[in-house]
C-alpha cells in the first residue's frame, strides 16, 4: 500500500523544490520559476507556493532579488588571510550585493582574551561593536570588532556613515591610519542559538570562526575581531606571495 505524506501541501512541496535543488534541476546562475510557474506545475495556489519558498528563505537554500525573482544561494565568500581590502569591496568583486547592519555598539571592559589580543591590561574599556554582514540580502557573518576605547573614542562619533562600512568610519575618524592583518586564527564550531537566528541556519549547524589581530603602519594594536561565518558561504583563500 503507498504511504501518504501526511505533512501540510506547503512542507511537501518545500521538500520537493528542495529535492530539485539538490539533484540541480535548477541552475545556480538561473533564477528560479515564478511563483505563477510552481503554482501551475504543482497543481497548488500561490500562497502555498509562497509558504515553500519562504521555508527554503528561512534556512538561507534561497534568496530573493526584489522586482527580479528568487536565486538559489550559492554564495563563497573567499576570507583572504592577508587581504587587506574590506568586506565590502570583496563582495563587489564577486559581484553581490553587500551590506553591513551594525547591531550594537557598547564600551565594555576588557575580558584576558580581548585585552591580550589587543595590548591591554585586562579590565580597561574597549569599543565593542556587534556587525551582521550580508551578500545579496544572505546573512553571511556574525562579527565581533574591539579596540581601545580611549585610543579610538573618534570612531564613535563617525559610525553613521551610509550605507555603513566599519572601515569607512575608521578612515573618517582616522584618515592616516593604515591596517594590516597581522595574524589569522580558525576554527570550527557549531551554531549557538543566538548565531542560527541571525545567520538564518539550523541550529548546531557548522560555523567557522575567524579571530583576527591587526596593527597599525607602525606596529601598534589597532583591531581585535572575531567572525562566525554560514559554514556553507565561506571558503579560505591563503595569499603565499
Amino acid at each position: 500500500m503507498k504511504r501518504y505524506d501526511e505533512n501540510p501541501m506547503y512542507i511537501q512541496l518545500y521538500k520537493r523544490i528542495l529535492k530539485n535543488i539538490e539533484t540541480k534541476k535548477y541552475s545556480y546562475s538561473e533564477k528560479l520559476p515564478s511563483e505563477n510557474q510552481f503554482a501551475k506545475e504543482f497543481g497548488v495556489n500561490r500562497h502555498t507556493i509562497r509558504q515553500s519558498l519562504e521555508l527554503l528563505k528561512n534556512e538561507g537554500l534561497i534568496y530573493t532579488k526584489i522586482g527580479v525573482g528568487n536565486f538559489i544561494s550559492n554564495i563563497k565568500v573567499p576570507y583572504s588571510i592577508s587581504d587587506k581590502s574590506s568586506y565590502t569591496s570583496k563582495i563587489l568583486d564577486l559581484g553581490y550585493e553587500p551590506k553591513t547592519e551594525l547591531l550594537n555598539i557598547d564600551i565594555i571592559q576588557s575580558n584576558e582574551q580581548i585585552a591580550s589580543n589587543l595590548g591591554l591590561k585586562t579590565g580597561l574599556k574597549v569599543i565593542e561593536l556587534k556587525l551582521l554582514r550580508y551578500a545579496n540580502d544572505i546573512p553571511i557573518s556574525v562579527s565581533y570588532s574591539y579596540f581601545d576605547a580611549y585610543i579610538y573614542r573618534e570612531l564613535i562619533n563617525n559610525l553613521k556613515c551610509n550605507p555603513f562600512s566599519l572601515y569607512k568610519a575608521l578612515d573618517i575618524a582616522y584618515p592616516h591610519l593604515e591596517i594590516t592583518k597581522q595574524s589569522t586564527v580558525f576554527e570550527a564550531v557549531m551554531s549557538t542559538q543566538q548565531l542560527s537566528e541571525l545567520l538564518m541556519m539550523p541550529l548546531n549547524s557548522p560555523i567557522l570562526t575567524a579571530s583576527t589581530i591587526s596593527k597599525d603602519q607602525n606596529g601598534n594594536f589597532v583591531e581585535y575581531g572575531i567572525s562566525y561565518f554560514r559554514g556553507d558561504t565561506c571558503k579560505i583563500k591563503v595569499d603565499l606571495v
